[in-house]
């Protein structure tokens, strides 16, 4: 295997994203989503009675247009694609089905003596530039999407799972993958199980403010050079395989703050599903923080202790956001009301939504009235059409 061409990729993909208007910490969870995207499924710490595989789900929130989500993901997600052609990435709206679909492949190699062999390979990378896109706004299709995704993050070498139209479908290595992003609002398409399942499982990045204006970003020579250094090395990271190995300074200090965790009282019910599993996430960061930093798979005493810093700041983001998810039928209309307008380029008329939305012409007007009042929504009567118009910075 080719020496890595950087000493640490996490902080050298910082320095090529700098002149970009997003905030350093988005950058650095989507880098993280790249690492863990990239490793697919061939490197594992071994917990005794399971491997744990470092898979991760990493939402971005924050409103519309803001801090530039989607720019910041575009820049990673380029650049993991680039470094590792064979990596299997899926993005926009889906449902429970093609996920299933897309996730269960077979690969057929060979090895030295040209002898086909057949390898079950579900590895895949989830991209949503918003939530709402990926989980739709019809409930029980969300509801799916959920428990699946919910299912499927253990990364098992099996899972059986039930289609209505193929009966039952074995999943074999399991490594999925999820990278999104979303206004805080449009939190309220996932259906309340969520909070219990999904969301603990998901490491939330919240912020509110970009960078400082940089109307004309363009990479020097010195960052191009950069990006081609990025991706070697990304390259690389996707050919590793084994299992990591910890120091025993990481274990102890891991044991320390595992026996204190679970001495914690936790006062908040909906917290405790982030509670009961963040031990198993803060090992999953550590990994990938080891694996920036070179090939050798030792997980040491400094990566564990960032691993378990980033997992302790997760608290206060895991409050926030579930927050903001608190769901309730309006909530849901109003969303579903504003993504049909943005589809339409941020018109459209109320008896188009009368017929689109299905809701009654009492549910309409609440929206209509609320959305004005908020400023998200102009309304203007054309002889016997009623008409609306989304605010610019709602269309951002």
């Amino acid at each position: 295997m080719a020496d890595r061409q950087l000493a640490n990729w996490l902080d050298s993909y910082l320095t090529y994203t700098k002149k970009q208007e997003s905030p350093e910490k988005l950058h650095f969870w989507v880098g993280m989503s790249m690492l863990s995207a990239a490793l697919k499924r061939q490197v594992w710490l071994d917990r005794g009675y399971y491997k744990l595989y470092p898979n991760i789900y990493v939402l971005l929130v924050a409103e519309s247009a803001r801090i530039r989500k989607s720019v910041a993901m575009d820049i990673g997600i380029e650049l993991v694609r680039k470094a590792v052609p064979d990596l299997y990435y899926i993005s926009g709206t889906m449902t429970p089905e093609g996920l299933i679909k897309h996730t269960n492949r077979i690969k057929i190699i060979s090895n030295e003596t040209n002898k086909p062999i057949i390898r079950y390979d579900s590895y895949i990378l989830i991209h949503a530039d918003e939530l709402a896109e990926l989980f739709g706004y019809d409930r029980q299709r969300a509801l799916k999407l959920t428990m699946l995704l919910t299912k499927i993050y253990g990364a098992q070498s099996e899972h059986t799972h039930t289609l209505a139209t193929e009966g039952q479908i074995l999943l074999r290595n399991l490594y999925p993958g999820l990278l999104a992003a979303t206004d805080p609002r449009n939190l309220k398409v996932l259906p309340e199980e969520a909070v219990a399942g999904l969301f603990g499982r998901m490491i939330f990045v919240t912020a509110r403010d970009k960078r400082e204006p940089i109307a004309w970003p363009q990479p020097d020579d010195e960052e191009h050079a950069l990006y081609e250094q990025l991706k070697y090395d990304l390259h690389s990271v996707s050919i590793l395989q084994g299992e990591i190995v910890t120091t025993p300074k990481a274990r102890d200090l891991f044991s320390e703050w595992y026996v204190d965790l679970c001495k914690a009282k936790i006062d908040d019910p909906r917290l405790e599903a982030f509670h009961e599993r963040c031990h198993d996430t803060a090992l999953k960061l550590a990994m990938l923080l080891a694996i920036a930093t070179g090939d050798e798979l030792v997980l040491t005493h400094e990566h564990m202790a960032r691993g378990i810093d980033y997992i302790e700041r997760q608290a206060s983001e895991f409050h926030s956001v579930i927050n903001w998810a608190a769901s309730s039928i309006y909530a849901q209309n109003r969303a579903k009301f504003i993504d049909t307008l943005r589809r339409q380029g941020g018109v459209g008329m109320r008896r188009q939504m009368l017929k689109v939305l299905a809701l009654p012409l009492e549910d309409i007007l609440t929206l209509e009235t609320s959305l004005e009042q908020e400023g998200t929504l102009d309304i203007r009567i054309t002889g016997k059409n009623i008409i609306y118009k989304l605010s610019k910075e709602e269309l951002k």
